[in-house]
């Protein structure tokens, strides 16, 4: 094939593959995207027809075996790190009390590598409050990491955001940092945008550094599901820049960072 020729080919399998994911997840385009989709390309040629809204892959989470999982895979940011945003998750810790449900229930969506959820486990553990916490995500070999819960002690130092009243919660051996309290997390494949239909309800919801991925639709779709199963009185934490719609049922906490309870 002519280089002109090949690189119109490559476009619309990128264009293709751009509104697949849109339909699937809700994402973005972005330079972020593209250039991940360019290191994709051998994968792309095995997408065949792009979902669309009437796709049976849309009813919950995409099948395992799709390729179209396998470009997610490829495709999602994974950057997280134990107790990021440390001040908001302190906020959370000291409102675990006053949650509703026992055992709380608290839930990482968007988990990526887990670090998030074991930082919720944590928190849970050191309050002495008995929880489940579940992370969700839609890339497989993150939720792998998540479940191992083990995670490289650095360089970077990877307990370099915990508060220091949390570091004897992990333990070191090995060139690798494990948390050694609270509760195991449980960890599964899903997509947010079309979430599992068995999930239940949840007191305490973080989805960080997520939405900003998303497409305005899309963002709005996710918080409207999101606050759909979190309990009257439960907790919404989002990311710095995230900003739920005025119809939503939540009343934004006073003081705290960038969290909202449940009405």
């Amino acid at each position: 094939m002519p280089a002109t020729g090949r690189a119109a080919h490559l476009l619309a399998l990128r264009q293709r593959a751009e509104n697949g994911l849109a339909a699937l997840a809700g994402l973005a385009p972005s330079d972020v995207l593209r250039r991940r989709l360019e290191r994709a390309a051998p994968l792309l040629e095995a997408l065949g027809t792009a979902p669309d809204g009437d796709s049976p892959e849309l009813d919950s989470s995409i099948p395992k075996s799709s390729p179209w999982a396998a470009l997610l895979d490829c495709v999602t940011v994974q950057e997280t790190r134990l107790f990021r945003t440390a001040p908001q998750l302190l906020s959370l810790s000291a409102l675990l009390p006053d949650l509703p449900g026992r055992p709380l229930r608290l839930l990482s969506a968007g988990c990526a590598t887990g670090e998030e959820a074991w930082s919720l486990s944590i928190l849970a553990g050191a309050s002495g409050i008995e929880a489940e916490v579940l992370g969700l995500d839609l890339c497989r070999p993150a939720l792998k990491a998540a479940e191992s819960g083990r995670y490289l002690a650095g360089p970077p130092d990877a307990l370099r955001e915990v508060p220091p009243v949390f570091l004897p919660c992990f333990t070191q051996a090995g060139g690798w940092v494990m948390p050694r309290t609270g509760p195991r997390p449980i960890f599964r494949h899903a997509n947010l945008l079309h979430p599992p239909a068995d999930l239940g309800t949840f007191d305490a919801i973080l989805c960080r550094n997520v939405l900003i991925y998303l497409l305005p639709e899309a963002r709005q779709a996710v918080l409207r599901r999101l606050v759909a199963i979190l309990r009257p009185g439960g907790a919404l934490l989002l990311g710095a820049t995230d900003k739920p719609d005025p119809g939503l049922p939540l009343a934004q906490v006073p003081g705290a960072h960038v969290m909202w309870r449940r009405l």
